[in-house]
Protein backbone atom coordinates (compact mmCIF):
# COMPACT_ATOMS: atom_id res chain seq x y z
CA UNK A 1 0.00 0.00 0.00
CA UNK A 2 2.81 2.43 0.86
CA UNK A 3 4.51 1.77 -2.48
CA UNK A 4 1.24 2.37 -4.34
CA UNK A 5 0.72 5.62 -2.47
CA UNK A 6 4.21 6.89 -3.30
CA UNK A 7 3.84 5.85 -6.92
CA UNK A 8 0.48 7.63 -7.27
CA UNK A 9 1.86 10.81 -5.70
CA UNK A 10 4.96 10.84 -7.89
CA UNK A 11 3.01 10.14 -11.07
CA UNK A 12 0.35 12.76 -10.35
CA UNK A 13 2.95 15.41 -9.55
CA UNK A 14 5.08 14.59 -12.60
CA UNK A 15 1.99 14.69 -14.85
CA UNK A 16 1.08 18.20 -13.70
CA UNK A 17 4.61 19.56 -14.00
CA UNK A 18 5.29 18.05 -17.42
CA UNK A 19 1.87 19.14 -18.71
CA UNK A 20 2.73 22.71 -17.78
CA UNK A 21 6.13 22.42 -19.46
CA UNK A 22 4.56 20.98 -22.63
CA UNK A 23 1.97 23.74 -22.80
CA UNK A 24 4.57 26.46 -22.30
CA UNK A 25 6.94 24.90 -24.84
CA UNK A 26 4.12 24.70 -27.41
CA UNK A 27 3.24 28.35 -26.85
CA UNK A 28 6.84 29.54 -27.17
CA UNK A 29 7.53 27.38 -30.22
CA UNK A 30 4.33 28.49 -31.94
CA UNK A 31 4.88 32.17 -31.33
CA UNK A 32 8.56 32.06 -32.26
CA UNK A 33 8.62 29.79 -35.31
CA UNK A 34 5.25 29.94 -37.02
CA UNK A 35 3.92 32.64 -39.29
CA UNK A 36 1.02 33.27 -41.58
CA UNK A 37 -2.69 33.95 -41.15
CA UNK A 38 -4.22 32.20 -38.17
CA UNK A 39 -0.92 30.84 -36.83
CA UNK A 40 -1.29 32.45 -33.41
CA UNK A 41 -4.83 31.11 -33.10
CA UNK A 42 -3.71 27.60 -33.98
CA UNK A 43 -0.94 27.84 -31.41
CA UNK A 44 -3.41 28.97 -28.75
CA UNK A 45 -5.58 25.93 -29.48
CA UNK A 46 -2.65 23.51 -29.40
CA UNK A 47 -1.39 24.68 -26.00
CA UNK A 48 -4.15 22.93 -23.97
CA UNK A 49 -4.01 19.94 -26.33
CA UNK A 50 -0.27 19.53 -25.76
CA UNK A 51 -0.72 19.89 -22.01
CA UNK A 52 -3.60 17.38 -21.97
CA UNK A 53 -1.78 14.79 -24.08
CA UNK A 54 1.40 15.08 -21.99
CA UNK A 55 -0.54 14.85 -18.73
CA UNK A 56 -2.34 11.73 -19.92
CA UNK A 57 0.80 10.07 -21.31
CA UNK A 58 2.60 10.52 -17.99
CA UNK A 59 -0.35 9.00 -16.15
CA UNK A 60 -0.38 6.14 -18.65
CA UNK A 61 3.29 5.45 -17.97
CA UNK A 62 2.52 5.54 -14.27
CA UNK A 63 -0.17 2.90 -14.69
CA UNK A 64 2.11 0.71 -16.79
CA UNK A 65 4.77 0.86 -14.06
CA UNK A 66 2.34 0.47 -11.15
CA UNK A 67 4.09 -1.48 -8.35
CA UNK A 68 3.20 -5.14 -8.41
CA UNK A 69 2.31 -7.00 -5.19
CA UNK A 70 5.27 -8.26 -3.15
CA UNK A 71 5.46 -10.93 -0.46
CA UNK A 72 2.91 -13.62 0.10
CA UNK A 73 -0.40 -13.05 -1.60
CA UNK A 74 -3.04 -14.98 0.30
CA UNK A 75 -6.13 -13.76 -1.50
CA UNK A 76 -7.10 -12.65 -4.97
CA UNK A 77 -10.33 -11.20 -6.28
CA UNK A 78 -11.13 -11.92 -9.90
CA UNK A 79 -13.02 -8.97 -11.36
CA UNK A 80 -13.70 -8.23 -15.02
CA UNK A 81 -13.30 -4.49 -15.59
CA UNK A 82 -13.87 -2.36 -18.65
CA UNK A 83 -12.00 0.92 -19.28
CA UNK A 84 -14.97 3.00 -18.13
CA UNK A 85 -15.83 1.00 -15.01
CA UNK A 86 -13.42 2.71 -12.57
CA UNK A 87 -14.11 6.19 -13.93
CA UNK A 88 -16.52 8.53 -12.10
CA UNK A 89 -19.86 8.57 -13.90
CA UNK A 90 -20.13 12.35 -13.89
CA UNK A 91 -16.75 12.72 -15.57
CA UNK A 92 -17.61 10.13 -18.22
CA UNK A 93 -20.88 11.93 -19.01
CA UNK A 94 -19.24 15.35 -19.01
CA UNK A 95 -16.38 14.19 -21.22
CA UNK A 96 -18.87 12.72 -23.69
CA UNK A 97 -21.00 15.86 -23.80
CA UNK A 98 -18.08 18.27 -24.15
CA UNK A 99 -16.36 16.13 -26.78
CA UNK A 100 -19.59 15.92 -28.81
CA UNK A 101 -20.09 19.69 -28.53
CA UNK A 102 -16.53 20.39 -29.65
CA UNK A 103 -16.83 17.99 -32.57
CA UNK A 104 -20.07 19.70 -33.62
CA UNK A 105 -18.46 23.16 -33.47
CA UNK A 106 -15.54 21.96 -35.61
CA UNK A 107 -17.86 20.32 -38.15
CA UNK A 108 -20.20 23.31 -38.45
CA UNK A 109 -17.26 25.68 -38.66
CA UNK A 110 -15.66 23.67 -41.45
CA UNK A 111 -18.92 23.62 -43.44
CA UNK A 112 -19.78 27.31 -43.06
CA UNK A 113 -16.38 29.03 -43.15
CA UNK A 114 -15.20 31.12 -46.07
CA UNK A 115 -12.71 29.54 -48.52
CA UNK A 116 -9.77 30.85 -46.46
CA UNK A 117 -10.85 28.50 -43.64
CA UNK A 118 -10.63 31.13 -40.91
CA UNK A 119 -13.41 33.64 -41.53
CA UNK A 120 -17.19 33.83 -41.92
CA UNK A 121 -18.77 35.69 -44.83
CA UNK A 122 -22.44 36.61 -45.06
CA UNK A 123 -23.90 38.15 -48.24
CA UNK A 124 -27.21 39.83 -48.97
CA UNK A 125 -29.83 38.14 -51.14
CA UNK A 126 -28.99 40.33 -54.13
CA UNK A 127 -25.27 39.59 -53.75
CA UNK A 128 -24.41 43.30 -53.75
CA UNK A 129 -23.42 43.50 -50.10
CA UNK A 130 -21.36 41.11 -48.00
CA UNK A 131 -19.64 41.16 -44.64
CA UNK A 132 -16.74 39.09 -43.34
CA UNK A 133 -15.64 38.48 -39.77
CA UNK A 134 -12.57 36.67 -38.49
CA UNK A 135 -11.37 34.59 -36.69
CA UNK A 136 -13.87 31.80 -37.24
CA UNK A 137 -13.46 28.06 -36.47
CA UNK A 138 -13.05 26.85 -40.06
CA UNK A 139 -10.52 24.27 -41.18
CA UNK A 140 -7.55 26.51 -40.43
CA UNK A 141 -8.31 26.19 -36.73
CA UNK A 142 -10.61 23.19 -36.69
CA UNK A 143 -8.28 20.76 -38.47
CA UNK A 144 -5.44 21.34 -35.99
CA UNK A 145 -7.82 21.12 -33.04
CA UNK A 146 -9.45 17.94 -34.37
CA UNK A 147 -6.10 16.19 -34.94
CA UNK A 148 -4.93 17.07 -31.45
CA UNK A 149 -8.17 16.00 -29.80
CA UNK A 150 -8.23 12.66 -31.64
CA UNK A 151 -4.72 11.98 -30.32
CA UNK A 152 -5.84 12.98 -26.84
CA UNK A 153 -8.84 10.65 -27.06
CA UNK A 154 -6.67 7.70 -28.11
CA UNK A 155 -4.19 8.28 -25.30
CA UNK A 156 -7.01 8.71 -22.77
CA UNK A 157 -8.73 5.44 -23.69
CA UNK A 158 -5.37 3.65 -23.57
CA UNK A 159 -4.70 5.06 -20.11
CA UNK A 160 -8.14 4.01 -18.86
CA UNK A 161 -7.54 0.49 -20.16
CA UNK A 162 -4.25 0.45 -18.26
CA UNK A 163 -6.03 1.59 -15.09
CA UNK A 164 -8.60 -1.18 -15.42
CA UNK A 165 -5.99 -3.89 -16.06
CA UNK A 166 -3.17 -2.90 -13.72
CA UNK A 167 -2.05 -5.06 -10.79
CA UNK A 168 -4.30 -4.91 -7.74
CA UNK A 169 -3.07 -3.65 -4.37
CA UNK A 170 -2.91 -6.40 -1.77
CA UNK A 171 -5.43 -5.44 0.91
CA UNK A 172 -8.08 -7.14 2.97
CA UNK A 173 -10.51 -4.31 2.21
CA UNK A 174 -11.80 -4.36 -1.35
CA UNK A 175 -12.94 -0.76 -0.93
CA UNK A 176 -9.30 0.35 -0.81
CA UNK A 177 -8.48 -1.30 -4.13
CA UNK A 178 -11.62 0.16 -5.71
CA UNK A 179 -10.88 3.65 -4.41
CA UNK A 180 -7.29 3.59 -5.64
CA UNK A 181 -8.40 2.56 -9.11
CA UNK A 182 -11.16 5.18 -9.17
CA UNK A 183 -8.66 7.86 -8.18
CA UNK A 184 -6.39 6.91 -11.08
CA UNK A 185 -9.26 6.94 -13.58
CA UNK A 186 -10.40 10.29 -12.20
CA UNK A 187 -6.98 11.84 -12.79
CA UNK A 188 -6.87 10.55 -16.37
CA UNK A 189 -10.33 11.83 -17.30
CA UNK A 190 -9.95 15.06 -15.34
CA UNK A 191 -7.00 16.29 -17.39
CA UNK A 192 -8.38 15.15 -20.73
CA UNK A 193 -11.82 16.66 -20.12
CA UNK A 194 -10.34 19.96 -18.98
CA UNK A 195 -8.29 20.18 -22.19
CA UNK A 196 -11.33 19.48 -24.38
CA UNK A 197 -13.35 22.11 -22.50
CA UNK A 198 -10.70 24.76 -23.07
CA UNK A 199 -10.36 23.96 -26.78
CA UNK A 200 -14.11 23.65 -27.35
CA UNK A 201 -14.88 26.79 -25.37
CA UNK A 202 -12.31 28.77 -27.32
CA UNK A 203 -13.71 27.65 -30.67
CA UNK A 204 -17.25 28.39 -29.51
CA UNK A 205 -16.27 31.89 -28.43
CA UNK A 206 -14.56 32.92 -31.65
CA UNK A 207 -17.38 31.38 -33.69
CA UNK A 208 -19.98 33.33 -31.74
CA UNK A 209 -18.05 36.57 -32.08
CA UNK A 210 -17.76 36.15 -35.84
CA UNK A 211 -21.45 35.33 -36.17
CA UNK A 212 -22.44 38.37 -34.13
CA UNK A 213 -20.08 40.49 -36.22
CA UNK A 214 -21.56 39.60 -39.60
CA UNK A 215 -25.09 39.86 -38.17
CA UNK A 216 -24.36 43.42 -37.15
CA UNK A 217 -23.39 44.36 -40.69
CA UNK A 218 -26.97 44.45 -41.98
CA UNK A 219 -26.43 41.85 -44.70
CA UNK A 220 -28.98 39.41 -43.29
CA UNK A 221 -32.03 38.89 -45.47
CA UNK A 222 -34.48 40.46 -43.04
CA UNK A 223 -34.47 42.40 -39.79
CA UNK A 224 -35.69 39.26 -38.03
CA UNK A 225 -32.79 37.24 -39.46
CA UNK A 226 -30.39 39.99 -38.43
CA UNK A 227 -31.59 39.94 -34.84
CA UNK A 228 -31.69 36.15 -34.66
CA UNK A 229 -28.10 35.80 -35.87
CA UNK A 230 -26.97 38.53 -33.55
CA UNK A 231 -28.57 36.92 -30.51
CA UNK A 232 -27.25 33.47 -31.44
CA UNK A 233 -23.73 34.82 -31.92
CA UNK A 234 -23.80 36.69 -28.64
CA UNK A 235 -25.03 33.64 -26.74
CA UNK A 236 -22.29 31.46 -28.23
CA UNK A 237 -19.63 34.08 -27.57
CA UNK A 238 -20.65 34.25 -23.91
CA UNK A 239 -21.05 30.48 -23.56
CA UNK A 240 -17.51 29.85 -24.82
CA UNK A 241 -15.67 31.41 -21.86
CA UNK A 242 -18.07 29.59 -19.54
CA UNK A 243 -16.98 26.27 -21.04
CA UNK A 244 -13.33 27.28 -20.68
CA UNK A 245 -13.92 28.19 -17.04
CA UNK A 246 -15.62 24.82 -16.50
CA UNK A 247 -12.46 23.18 -17.83
CA UNK A 248 -10.33 25.07 -15.32
CA UNK A 249 -12.65 24.05 -12.49
CA UNK A 250 -12.59 20.40 -13.58
CA UNK A 251 -8.78 20.45 -13.62
CA UNK A 252 -8.85 21.50 -9.96
CA UNK A 253 -11.27 18.81 -8.70
CA UNK A 254 -9.34 16.43 -6.47
CA UNK A 255 -9.39 12.72 -7.02
CA UNK A 256 -11.65 10.74 -4.65
CA UNK A 257 -10.05 9.47 -1.46
CA UNK A 258 -10.03 6.06 0.16
CA UNK A 259 -11.97 4.87 3.24
CA UNK A 260 -11.11 6.60 6.49
CA UNK A 261 -7.94 5.49 8.20
CA UNK A 262 -6.21 4.43 4.98
CA UNK A 263 -3.56 6.28 2.89
CA UNK A 264 -4.99 8.87 0.52
CA UNK A 265 -3.71 9.02 -3.07
CA UNK A 266 -2.33 12.47 -3.85
CA UNK A 267 -3.92 14.53 -6.64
Amino acid sequence: MAAARRHAALTAGAALVLAGVAGLATALAGWAWTSGPGSLGVTALLVPVAAGVTHTVVLLLGELTWPRPVGEVRRARLVRRGPWDPAPRWLVVLATVVSSLTAAVIAVGALTAAPDGRSLTLGSDDGLVSSTASPYPGLTYGAAAAAGLVLLALVTVTALVAVANRAAVVTADDRIETALRQASAHRVLRGATAAVCIVGGGLLHIGGQALAGVAGSGTAATIADHRLLGVAGTVLAVLGPGVVLAGVVIACVRAPGVPAGQPLPVG
